[in-house]
């Protein structure tokens, strides 16, 4: 969980560093993919390893930090649309502890 947790932090902060343009092959990208492939396998290992009830807030979280990386930007605060993925996966992580 906690490999999940600093995965994801790192994937929030190469969303929030995600240049208006940018391409393949770019410092960003080169940056961003190697964050997303260990976000993946931090969320895969949370389903390997946890309780049931904590995948499907890992799965939420961890697709709104993807669209928040490749996707366009909507308009709005981006720590306010993720906000409440990682409140919830958070909550739910410190219940399946005790």
């Amino acid at each position: 969980m906690q490999e999940f947790i600093r995965c994801a932090l790192e994937a929030e902060g190469v969303a929030h560093a995600r240049p208006p343009r940018w391409e393949v092959g770019d410092d960003w990208y080169l940056t961003a993919r190697p964050a997303m492939d260990g976000l993946r396998i931090a969320e895969k290992s949370i389903e390997l390893l946890c309780a049931p009830g904590l995948h499907s807030p890992t799965t939420a979280y961890a697709r709104a930090l993807n669209q928040a990386v490749w996707q366009e930007r909507d308009e709005g605060n981006l720590s306010e649309r993720l906000e409440p993925f990682k409140a919830e996966f958070l909550a739910l992580a410190r219940r399946s502890l005790a």
